[in-house]
């Protein structure tokens, strides 16, 4: 009896430990069962950030029962999870990198993805196209490319995705190539402070006078005790200049939610966007509301002609003139998902039929929050359809609202991110990148945020000082230059080269009064002025100085000052290069490029006014060929030379006399090339 109790003594503690055990690793696969059930409830609703946080701690707490068994009791506590399809595994975690792609947290699902890539290609065959976007949105690029390139090997339909992965594939080597431009450092973005991104969404930057406004995703007050309701609410934000920030007092009704706004020029009329969420889905249209005595009055919605029923019409943007309402809509007529629109606006701010950008601008995916920067005649937009840094990326365009539109261009980084850069707003600057703002998620994992852009704008003006009788450079001439509207001094002093060339920079000012002096000469002077876009621009101004005639004594010899000689570079019908004081012209444009590595020229190729106008192009543009082979023969890249004929459209002097004759030595000024410098 007493060996027995004694045996059973040795047994029945551990007993008792193995049923607790049991229990609490039982607990704990109940749990784990627990989080990939709400798991998949989340992500069949989409609500993805829940479902990648509950399948975390599915992935988690099996982790943790499997390493807790030393009495291998865990079959007995995993009854339900066993129901799971094979393969689950490869699903919860899949449904994990997924989910963090579908909210932008790409360096959640890159990690995620570098293990899915590796599942079974028929269940998850977009693995790869995603987990390429992730490693883009990261910052590796050449990573990237690889696997849109393996997935493009692997996947041979001609479907939508081989699409996004043929244009995913072009951003990786579009972003690779413009990581090496060599004007970045003229460029500065800088994101705005706490006052501008709390935590939350911050974007749509806008603004009138003094007053910079922006939409923000901010909790309301009348909204933090109802349960029931999320209090983070889009609205419209305002800092008028030496003022705190206030929320704006245009009305915002229950369950909406409203931002992106613009405003007239004078700020006493706003058309903003206003949204809700039906089925699911953020269904906008377009409101106006005018200020009267300070306070905005009741908000209307545009008319039809804008906000189509069943549609979604936002991003408004109204023209300096307050004539233009510019705007996005996934309204029928148009060429892919949402694409621009502009009406008229009456006087009393009512809009008239709308109508589509066209092809130039519009894409078969979005393109969004348009901008017109009327000072440079150039539309900013944002689209995720065309080759870029990648997601949506900003693009400008010249061109007349109402009228054709040059090709979009890529603003390039650092303005656009490898992540989404939307929203671009200026301050009324003449220039498209002074004084500018833009909202871009590049350093936030989940929202829009604030940010300053601006660029130094840099312009040339080079030159050759010659004689005006002999036509040979001058070295030693003293070079002044002052801004012909203000007097300031842009050009205190320089001296020209042996070959009488002369180079300075001329700041912003438009018109330059460029003075040259020597000893024994008369001085001279002459005013050049220079284009008002936004290109840095080389305007070659040459000067020649007239000696001074000593008298002597002997009076049959008069005075008489001497006469320039015109000679044009090209004789009549000719391309080739025969003057000297071209050559002097190209050497001094081939040290400039030599020495700035970032700057390219176009040439242009002029002709007199005899023969067609069809000619006269052709006959311009061997002109400019002329030059580009000299200056490539000289060691600049033809990549950095571009040439245009221009033909007999733009004499700089008058071929024929007041009285009707002709003027050969104007023909020859006239048959001429120019030269415009901008950066690569």
């Amino acid at each position: 009896m007493q060996t027995f109790f004694l045996y059973a003594s040795r047994f029945y503690k551990p007993t008792l430990f193995a049923l607790a055990l049991s229990c609490c690793v039982m607990a704990k696969a109940q749990f784990t069962y627990d989080y990939k059930k709400n798991a998949d409830n989340f992500y069949a609703k989409k609500d993805y950030f829940s479902a990648a946080t509950y399948y975390e701690k599915y992935l988690e707490g099996k982790k943790d029962a499997a390493g807790f068994d030393p009495y291998q009791v865990t079959k007995a506590s995993t009854a339900k999870p066993a129901k799971a399809k094979p393969g689950s595994y490869d699903q919860v975690v899949y449904r994990i990198a997924d989910s963090y792609f579908k909210i932008n947290d790409f360096a959640k699902a890159e990690k995620r993805y570098a293990e899915a890539v590796n599942f079974d290609k028929t269940l998850y065959p977009d693995t790869k196209l995603n987990y390429g976007i992730s490693l883009r949105a990261d910052g590796k690029y050449a990573e990237a490319q690889k696997q849109f390139e393996s997935y493009l090997q692997e996947h041979t339909p001609s479907d939508a995705t081989t699409e996004l992965a043929k244009k995913e594939l072009a951003n990786c080597k579009f972003i690779q190539g413009h990581q090496k431009r060599k004007d970045a450092a003229l460029y500065t973005v800088q994101k705005l402070g706490s006052t501008y991104n709390p935590q939350g969404a911050n974007y749509a930057p806008s603004g009138y006078g003094s007053t910079f406004v922006f939409t923000s995703t901010r909790p309301d007050s009348a909204l933090l005790k109802n349960k029931k309701k999320s209090p983070y609410v889009n609205n419209i934000y305002q800092l008028p200049a030496g003022s705190s920030l206030e929320k704006t007092t245009i009305a915002l009704p229950e369950n909406a939610e409203q931002g992106v706004s613009s405003f007239t020029a004078d700020g006493n009329q706003v058309f903003f966007t206003r949204w809700v969420k039906k089925d699911g889905k953020n269904m906008a249209a377009i409101y106006t509301s005018h200020k009267k005595d300070g306070k905005w009055d009741e908000p209307v919605k545009l008319g039809t002609s804008v906000n189509e029923e069943g549609y979604s019409s936002q991003q408004p943007n109204v023209s300096a003139d307050g004539k233009t309402l510019l705007f996005a809509s996934d309204k029928p007529g148009g060429y892919g998902k949402f694409d621009l629109w502009y009406a008229p606006l009456d006087a009393s701010a009512q809009a008239g039929k709308a109508t589509n950008l066209g092809s130039s601008i519009n894409t078969a995916a979005d393109d969004e929050a348009p901008f017109y920067h009327q000072p440079s005649g150039t539309l900013v937009y944002a689209t995720n359809g065309k080759v870029g840094m990648g997601g949506f990326d900003l693009f400008e365009s010249k061109g007349n609202i109402g009228a054709a539109w040059v090709e979009p261009k890529n603003l390039g980084s650092p303005i656009n991110s490898v992540k989404d850069d939307i929203y671009f707003y200026n301050t009324g600057t003449g220039k498209l990148l002074k004084n500018a703002f833009l909202s871009s998620d590049r350093s936030s994992a989940c929202c829009l945020e604030l940010f300053s852009a601006d660029k130094l704008y840099r312009k040339y003006v080079s030159g050759v000082v010659t004689d005006c009788q002999t036509n040979l450079p001058i070295e030693g001439a003293v070079i002044s230059a002052k801004d012909n509207a203000t007097s300031k001094v842009v050009l205190a002093s320089q001296q020209s080269s042996d070959q009488g060339k002369y180079l300075f920079e001329s700041g912003l000012s438009q018109a330059i009064k460029i003075q040259a002096a020597k000893d024994g000469y008369n001085s001279a002077e002459i005013t050049a002025t220079q284009p008002s876009d936004d290109m840095d621009t080389l305007a070659n101004i040459g000067i020649c100085l007239v000696k001074i005639i000593i008298d002597t004594p002997k009076p049959e010899i008069v005075k008489a000052e001497p006469k320039r000689t015109e000679v044009g570079p090209f004789g009549f019908d000719e391309a080739k290069l025969r003057d000297k004081g071209m050559f002097v012209t190209l050497d001094s444009l081939t040290g400039l490029l030599k020495r700035e590595p970032h700057l390219a020229i176009e040439i242009g190729g002029y002709t007199d006014e005899i023969g067609t106008v069809e000619y006269n192009v052709k006959l311009g543009e061997a002109r400019a060929k002329a030059c580009m082979e000299y200056m490539v023969q000289k060691g600049i890249e033809a990549s950095r030379l571009t040439i245009k004929g221009y033909g007999k459209c733009c004499p700089i002097v008058p071929e024929t006399t007041a009285d009707g004759k002709d003027n050969p030595e104007a023909r020859k000024v006239n048959r001429r090339v120019e030269f415009k410098i901008s950066y690569l």
